[in-house]
């Protein structure tokens, strides 16, 4: 609501009306503060019970756990190899409450694999000079003299020395092959590489390819740039033209592929027209020649039906495609329609005298022989008899594990310990805030306060005034009330010596603890081992009353009961789209008290302004009369 009283603030009387206004407004608006601390409260209150629940939800989770079997029925495998060496390079296992104790063999034969293709060959345009052939025609003959000139890797320079020599292009052994490998091999050596090095250590690779001369990366450097240059004197002319002889022109660079750039213009191999396409495993792909590698594998691998996984790799310079699934339905199949896959590394080809199907691949089934039984999955993780494997590398001819499962009383602590470690936090919690001091005199601060605070005191002060909200509420005493009374109680039908949880070793011990428990642990495993069947029905037993149910399965109930009074009371949560709790209505209901007193304040304020507006008026029309009364006295002398 909008107010257009015009404000006259003190011209004819001298009076300071903002500062007037501003103390009559204070005093009324004490009640709208009062109901904005009132609210704050109740947030407050809101927000610590949201706390506990979710406090109690895990408990709750955790209570349930303890109802399964597999919390207690626990086993450990111990074995090796038939060489006395660990089988866990080779496969682990984690058995389940269904595995059966006892002595397993266990032979990997194979393990379930990726469909996989990957690029034959680098695919990036190599730095390619001339055709010698075409150049020397003539004699048939290179000739190498003073053969020194520049390349740039990555920024770093060096001179190259290449040998003086003479190469026939046609007779075979001083041919284009052999200057590559001495080109090669001078341009390695230029950057530190030694022949003991091995070829591992090499920074480029030369080679033949129609007739022509290629540089480009070794397999192990294919991120680099590459350029060369002349040998330059000191007036910056090439000393020689050792470059020309070789078919490379000046400055001539080799660079990475760039996934974002037009592939057409990068590759080694043309992919022809203005369109290209391909098929894998049967879907089909179009795009412009003009588009970039990351534009196409964007496209394969958002199409979700296409099974494949596409990806390049910058260090060999390869694209790679894997299937999603493993297993021996896993498949690529490439059907190359536009030249686009060839100029990739995907085809047939002949590769010394054999056929290479470089356009399909197949996964494989993982496959062992569990005592003399032949068992085969499509994934290396599986569950068999209750033992959860997970295979890791095939096992060579004649290799073996042996283990054994036996029962595993330490897992079953460990389980039963993090039980209660959960429940000490959930009573303590709630202990803290039934117990916390009260400080009445510590209300909610107003914006105003604020202000006029450091922020150091801000906190200070609002510790004090959250402190003591929850202090002996009844729903959260009831709660740790009857979660006390569930872990401290016996559990009828039990045998004897396994009837509370005292009995195996989980006690209370200082009475100010408020129902803390602590855990004796050699006491504990001693019971496990003796009646593993016993304890877990201590926890899990479902009688038809209370007093035969579990420790676990009471926790369970009381809580499920408990966080639906919380929520009930302060809601589920900081997701919950709709809070209809019982605080919830609350807050709602006081805001919309603080917005009709907020609209009455503005009224009020107006209304003073109008007054105090009518006054100002009254004196200025006082004042005026006042002056013209004088001035008319004076006219006349008096």
């Amino acid at each position: 609501m909008a107010y257009s009283t015009m404000r006259i603030g003190g011209l004819a009387s001298g009076m300071d009306i903002d500062q007037i206004v501003s103390d009559l407004m204070r005093a009324e608006r004490t009640k709208v503060d009062k109901l904005y601390q009132q609210k704050q409260i109740m947030e407050w209150q809101k927000s610590f019970y949201r706390e506990i629940n979710l406090k109690l939800k895990s408990l709750y989770n955790a209570a349930f756990d303890m109802k399964l079997t597999s919390s207690y029925l626990t086993y450990k495998a111990i074995g090796t190899m038939n060489d006395g060496t660990s089988f866990d390079k080779y496969f682990s296992v984690k058995p389940g409450s269904a595995a059966v104790p006892g002595e397993y063999k266990v032979k990997v034969e194979q393990i379930a694999s990726y469909a996989r293709l990957e690029s034959s060959r680098t695919i990036t345009k190599p730095l390619l000079g001339d055709d010698l052939a075409q150049k020397y025609e003539d004699d048939g003959k290179i000739v190498i003299s003073e053969g020194v000139f520049e390349v740039t890797i990555d920024g770093v320079k060096k001179d190259v020395k290449l040998s003086d020599g003479e190469y026939d292009l046609f007779l075979g052994s001083n041919g284009l092959t052999d200057l590559a490998s001495a080109l090669e091999n001078a341009i390695n050596t230029a950057f530190g590489w030694k022949a003991s090095d091995g070829d591992d250590r090499k920074r480029v690779k030369v080679y033949v390819k129609d007739n022509r001369l290629a540089i480009e990366p070794a397999d192990n450097y294919n991120k680099v740039t590459i350029t060369l240059s002349s040998k330059k004197d000191d007036e910056g002319n090439p000393v020689n033209d050792i470059l020309s002889t070789l078919g490379f022109k000046e400055g001539e660079s080799y660079r990475p592929l760039n996934l974002n750039a037009s592939l057409k213009d990068q590759l080694a191999e043309d992919i022809g027209g203005d369109t290209i396409s391909f098929k894998i495993n049967g879907k089909e792909f179009e795009f412009s020649s003009n588009a970039s590698l990351q534009m196409i594998l964007d496209k394969i691998n958002s199409t979700a039906d296409v099974g494949v996984t596409a990806r390049y790799d910058a260090l060999t310079d390869r694209v790679v495609f894997i299937s999603k699934e493993t297993g021996a339905a896993a498949k690529i199949e490439i059907t190359d329609d536009s030249g686009l896959m060839r100029a990739l590394g995907f085809g047939v080809e002949e590769i010394k005298g054999e056929i290479f199907d470089n356009t399909r691949a197949e996964g494989q089934n993982a496959r062992i022989i569990l005592n003399g039984t032949i068992i085969e999955k499509t994934t290396n993780d599986f569950t068999v008899s209750g033992i959860r494997f997970n295979l890791n590398k095939a096992m060579e001819a004649g290799q073996e594990a042996t283990f054994r499962l036996e029962n595993d009383p330490d897992a079953a602590v460990e389980n039963i310990k993090k039980f209660i470690d959960l429940y000490n936090e959930t009573i303590d919690l709630i202990n803290k805030k039934l117990s916390e001091e009260r400080y009445r005199s510590y209300a909610p601060l107003t914006e105003e306060q604020k202000k006029e605070m450091s922020e150091n005191d801000v906190k200070l002060w609002e510790e004090k005034a959250k402190s003591g909200l929850l202090r002996s509420d009844p729903l959260l005493s009831r709660i740790v009330q009857n979660l006390r009374y569930a872990v401290s109680s016996v559990v009828a039908g039990q045998p004897e010596g396994m009837k509370s949880l005292a009995a195996i070793g989980i006690n209370t011990m200082d009475w100010k603890e408020k129902g803390k428990l602590y855990v004796n642990e050699e006491k504990l495993r001693e019971a496990i081992v003796k009646d593993r069947e016993a304890v877990m029905r201590l926890f899990n037993a479902d009688g038809d009353n209370s007093s035969k149910d579990g420790v676990a399965t009471r926790i369970y109930d009381i809580l499920k009961g408990g966080i639906q009074d919380l929520t009930e009371k302060a809601g589920g949560g900081e997701f919950q789209i709709y809070d209809d709790s019982i605080l919830g209505k609350q807050i709602k209901d006081m805001e919309d008290r603080i917005s009709r007193m907020e609209e009455m304040l503005l009224r009020t304020e107006e209304r003073y302004w109008a007054k105090f507006t009518a006054m100002e008026r009254a004196i200025q029309y006082a004042n005026q009369q006042s002056m013209w009364l004088a001035m008319q006295f004076s006219s006349y002398g008096y």
